[in-house]
């Protein structure tokens, strides 16, 4: 899991250097890293019940199989559009390994030990968000950005070996039956829908919110969430389970989930081409600076679960939203005559508030799922 996170955010310091190799312009080599995040965030939900039919070891280590030759192949990429189809293989990789990553984490430990568990997951997670831009930006001046994507693919390897090894091997199932009863029109309905509303997010600004396109992609979007729902609900095994919804800690949870991250990874995202872009830093430093982000989830995220574990989730998760919130507000304001000694803290603060906020919220969320389901949730 902090192969696939460092990677994804590693690449986001590399894009001007990519850029200026291949004499492109940089909204197209922006695709070498919404490619990768649009190919995971478009299969991860499959993946996810996937792995619950046919086991989660096996799709696991597969994943970590494509990682690694998709890294080979972006390293070596002669042109920016076999590099971005390098990437969007790579993609494929990281939603077998994120769909399952935490599922695998769960099911070994009790329950009463949830919360501490998901907070070590989360401290992973953030941590590899965050040092990948400073890592990356070291060995991007030093040895260039070929070698950036290149080196995932030997520690993908050193990490298959080990998880062959470590990790809990799946049940002996039919595989091939299982995969007659998973749901495959309804993984193509869901990654169609999520294409096509990311593709049009990604690329609004340049055709236009309320141009004739946009309105046709948001119709479209819509039309297919009606297929979709309606196509779930008569599947005895669905890819979405339907009636989670109707569990008011999960769909409330799963909500808060999705805007707390909607806002908190767009800081992540944005924040290299702030550095680099408007403060003019150069990528090491401006990976150093992310550092902060990375400390606070790093503190954050496993006191969080400790002490939801004891005290309830609500207490906990209100706070890392208003951490969270007092962050963004801050951030909004930022401009080219910020100091950095303003902008460190609540870089911090925003880690910290992810971080208390994750924990707890993931542990009410799958307290009211079947351990079955623990890949789609």
């Amino acid at each position: 899991m902090f192969l696939t996170m460092m990677d994804q955010s590693a690449i986001n310091i590399a894009l001007p250097e990519i850029a200026s190799d291949f004499e492109a312009p940089l909204p197209d080599v922006q695709w070498m890293a919404v490619g990768y995040g649009l190919a995971t965030g478009a299969l991860i939900l499959p993946m996810g019940k996937l792995s619950d039919a046919i086991g989660r070891k096996r799709l696991f280590v597969l994943g970590l199989i494509v990682i690694s030759i998709g890294a080979l192949f972006a390293g070596f990429a002669v042109n920016l559009q076999s590099a971005i189809v390098a990437r969007l293989f790579q993609g494929l990789g990281a939603a077998m390994m994120q769909a399952n990553a935490l599922a695998i984490m769960i099911s070994v430990f009790p329950v009463e030990r949830r919360g501490m568990v998901i907070g070590v997951f989360m401290t992973i997670v953030g941590v590899a968000s965050v040092i990948g831009p400073a890592i990356g930006g070291v060995i991007v001046e030093l040895i260039g950005w070929r070698w950036l994507l290149i080196l995932a693919s030997p520690f993908g390897a050193i990490s298959t070996l080990l998880a062959l090894i470590f990790l809990p091997k799946s049940e002996s199932v039919s595989i091939l039956q299982r995969l007659k009863e998973f749901d495959w029109i309804g993984s193509l309905l869901f990654a169609v829908l999520l294409m096509i509303f990311m593709l049009t997010i990604t690329n609004g600004h340049r055709i236009g919110w309320y141009s004739n396109l946009s309105i046709i992609a948001w119709a479209v979007s819509v039309c297919f969430v009606m297929i979709l729902y309606f196509q779930q609900r008569s599947r005895s095994l669905p890819l979405i389970p339907v009636h989670l919804f109707k569990r008011k800690l999960f769909s409330m949870g799963s909500g808060a989930s999705f805007f707390t991250f909607l806002s908190g990874t767009a800081v992540f995202f944005i924040m290299p081409f702030y550095l680099q872009g408007i403060l003019g830093l150069s990528p090491t430093i401006a990976g150093l600076v992310i550092m902060p982000m990375a400390g606070g989830f790093a503190v954050s995220g496993p006191l969080a679960g400790i002490i939801s574990d004891k005290y309830g989730w609500t207490r906990i998760e209100l706070l890392g939203l208003a951490m969270a919130v007092c962050s963004l507000v801050f951030l909004s304001f930022i401009d080219q005559a910020t100091s950095l000694i303003y902008l460190l803290p609540f870089l911090a603060l925003i880690g910290m508030g992810m971080g208390f906020f994750y924990s707890p919220n993931s542990s009410s969320v799958l307290s009211v799922i079947d351990p079955s389901d623990y890949g789609v949730g």
